[in-house]
């Protein structure tokens, strides 16, 4: 019986999962209707769905929404292990070669957060930095890189989420002119830089480039440098060729595996 129960309490949970993918949001409601269930049932299937990070809710619509964590269901090869086993030495070695500190992110849910960083081994790190910082879509080097490079689907719906957020660089979206700016400097440049006029941290700066699996972005890697000594446009002019390789480097690896 027991085994049955939950059985069914699963069946249940993919039947929320799928629903909230098909209708892109979905309030406790339209669940319940849709699946036929109680409101109670749904509302513990989303918590735990919360608890893990594969749904969040909005306030502004009070809909609940999938998150990409949900892609990494079907991952063969984790984050945390290509990470630690395969970028952490190439950014050792990529900030031994520049001197400058690197970091390498991925996005999470609305953000981008620094999965490794160089910064504990460079000596011209300025701040404290480390592992699980978050750095904002719209004007980071690493946010503007990814949302660059990213799957032309997968960039809507990031647009989407910023724009029913309250937080004062994600709403930049609703600035076409300034989103599609920076994605052409960015497609020019061949590397995504740091705004410089709306500006969440002013001793530093940084340019990044994407981390592709196919058409997939699944991280950004970059350089960070102090903001008044140097400038975006000579660290890409020094180093963006070692950058560049580094990435490649790290694409070529991925290639080989299942990620």
């Amino acid at each position: 019986m027991k085994r049955d129960t939950g059985i069914k309490s699963a069946e249940r949970l993919l039947d929320i999962v799928e629903l909230l993918n098909k209708r892109r949001g979905a309030t406790v409601a339209e669940l319940a209707s849709d699946a036929d269930i109680s409101r109670k049932s749904v509302y513990r299937i989303l918590s735990t769905l919360q608890k893990y990070g594969y749904v969040k809710r909005l306030e502004a619509d009070r809909k609940f929404y999938l998150t990409h964590l949900v892609r990494k269901l079907s991952d063969g090869f984790s984050e945390e292990e290509w990470i630690r086993d395969l970028a952490s030495p190439i950014l050792e070695h990529l900030s031994q070669e520049i001197v400058w500190p690197a970091d390498l992110a991925t996005f999470i849910n609305d953000a981008m957060y620094i999965r490794d960083t160089s910064r504990r081994l460079s000596p011209f790190s300025v701040d404290w930095v480390t592992v699980g910082h978050r750095l904002p879509m719209m004007i980071s080097a690493a946010g503007r890189s990814y949302l660059t490079h990213c799957p032309e689907v997968e960039r809507e719906e990031i647009f989407l989420t910023l724009w029913k957020s309250s937080d004062r660089f994600d709403r930049l979206v609703r600035k076409r002119g300034y989103v599609d700016g920076f994605i052409e400097k960015t497609l020019e440049d061949g590397y995504a830089s740091r705004c410089d006029t709306y500006i969440y941290d002013q001793s530093t700066s940084s340019i990044a480039v994407p981390v592709r699996n196919g058409e997939r972005v699944l991280g950004v890697m970059g350089i960070v440098f102090i903001a008044s000594v140097t400038t975006p446009e000579e660290i890409a002019e020094r180093h963006l060729d070692a950058l560049v390789q580094s990435r490649d480097d790290l694409e070529g690896r991925l290639s080989e595996i299942s990620v």
